[in-house]
């Protein structure tokens, strides 16, 4: 463990020995002592083991300074909101320096998803998500429903999370050489919101698709 709290230690143990084991195999014990600590450290922190999993999967999911809410700069346009609100999630998506674990037990959760996913939507992506909603109702024709914004909202997020669940397939596809060259937050960043506006500009409100 590279820190002196004893909170901190049991957090980072414990998002390793779930990565590793997955929830219903990791015990209490193994985590209490991969972090140096009494088995009744657990409970005194987090109540119990199921809540020590809800905040590892917290902490894998979210950068320690990635904020819900954004302080936009005076005169910003909605285009710029949106190239803000890229850039954070890329800086995210693109942080090499988060313990491995992050990832692993994300892939784990999304594959048998718990009650600690609905937390972490409720308390972190539900928020972020609104966020980009009010950005794209500001971009998109005003009489588009809130069914579409969702769609055009999942789209765009769908390409920020390829970079961080997908790396191999990418690596594959055009190897690991011209991979490396996208890894890179402004150049993703700026892609994903050209390729994005040039969308959101084209699209079509429900009066002129049902007027062609």
């Amino acid at each position: 463990m590279t820190t002196d709290d004893p909170k901190d230690r049991l957090l980072e143990a414990a998002g390793e020995v779930f990565a590793e084991k997955g929830f219903e195999a990791a015990t209490v014990r193994d985590i209490c002592q991969r972090a140096e600590a009494n088995v009744a450290a657990v409970n005194y922190h987090f109540g119990d083991k199921q809540q020590l999993y809800v905040e590892c999967v917290k902490q894998a999911h979210c950068a320690q300074n990635d904020p819900i809410e954004f302080e936009w700069p005076a005169g910003i346009t909605s285009e710029g909101k949106l190239r803000m609100f890229v850039g954070q999630m890329m800086s995210d998506m693109l942080n090499d320096e988060r313990p491995t674990w992050h990832l692993s037990l994300m892939m784990r959760e999304m594959a048998q998803p718990t009650q600690a996913c609905e937390e972490l939507v409720k308390s972190f992506i539900a928020p972020k998500f609104a966020i980009l909603h009010g950005i794209l109702r500001e971009i998109l024709p005003a009489d588009f429903t809130n069914e579409q914004i969702q769609l055009h909202a999942f789209s765009i997020v769908g390409q920020c999370l390829l970079y961080r669940f997908h790396r191999p397939i990418g690596r594959i596809l055009v190897g690991e050489k011209q991979f490396q060259r996208f890894l890179n937050v402004e150049l993703i960043t700026e892609h994903i919101t050209r390729f994005s506006l040039d969308g959101l500009r084209g699209a079509k409100s429900p009066t002129e698709e049902s007027a062609s």
